[in-house]
């Protein structure tokens, strides 16, 4: 007799025998969930290139699991614009198009100068205090060399000021939007430089917000990304420009 789909959710909840590695995340209910950051890095890390469909019986195996919440978070990677879910087929990656993601780029700064604006008018003292110390490590992190650290604490300077913003909706909006930037960087590899002049745009966005000056805080921030957006948009053109030559050449 087949299994009721109450029987076959259930079995996807307790998870199945499971070969060594990724398998050992699942250990609690909404398995989805726990799949999803892990599939949202490799995708954003460019594990498969745009336009590859996704091995679901590899990944069901990896991560010990059946394909019913496999599928349950591909719906939501769907969401988010990075996979594309076609009949038969499965989930494919979405391509890096240059005029989609100049789109995206461009709500993206939006987003961080209306946070930024906001910030300087709020003048959160605890806010204020995480972004300046933020800062003072970035600073550091270049001065000794540790890229790896001056980037990531880069990422944490502009979520710090989007979150003091103190609006849920400007934040939901603003990570789903990130998550084609980092992809994007990662796949030209191109990341805000460790710049005397990338320092100074950031000590003059915390002037402007320590300041209260919402208008100049804004503009400075818009600024800043205008030119290391530009430079991913670039590098995004140059390569979609070889690929296409490459593919009419063959």
């Amino acid at each position: 007799m087949p299994e009721s789909v109450e029987e076959l959710e259930a079995k996807d909840r307790i998870g199945s025998a499971a070969p060594a590695g990724r398998s050992s995340i699942v250990v609690k209910e909404l398995i989805h969930e726990q799949i999803l950051p892990h599939l949202r890095r490799d995708i954003i890390s460019n594990r498969w290139e745009p336009g590859e469909r996704l091995p679901e019986p590899l990944l069901c195996s990896e991560f010990g699991i059946s394909r019913t919440p496999l599928r349950e978070a591909l719906k939501i990677l769907e969401g988010e614009g990075l996979i594309e879910l076609r009949p038969h087929v499965g989930g494919v990656i979405t391509p890096l198009d240059p005029p989609d993601l100049a789109d995206k780029f461009e709500v993206l700064i939006g987003l961080e100068q209306l946070a930024a604006s906001k910030v300087a008018r709020l003048r959160d003292p605890h806010s204020l205090d995480i972004i300046v110390k933020l800062q003072t490590e970035m600073a550091t992190a270049a001065a000794a060399g540790e890229v790896a650290r001056y980037y990531d604490l880069n990422d944490q300077f502009h979520r710090a000021i989007v979150i003091g913003a103190n609006n849920a909706t400007l934040g939901q909006l603003h990570e789903k939007m990130m998550l084609h930037v980092h992809r994007a960087r990662h796949r030209v590899k191109e990341y805000e430089p460790l710049s005397k002049s990338a320092a100074q745009r950031h000590d003059a966005i915390i002037t402007h917000l320590l300041h209260g000056d919402e208008d100049a805080a804004g503009k400075a921030i818009r600024l800043h990304l205008e030119d290391v957006i530009s430079a991913v948009l670039v590098k995004i053109r140059d390569r979609s420009a070889a690929s296409f030559s490459t593919a009419v050449k063959s």
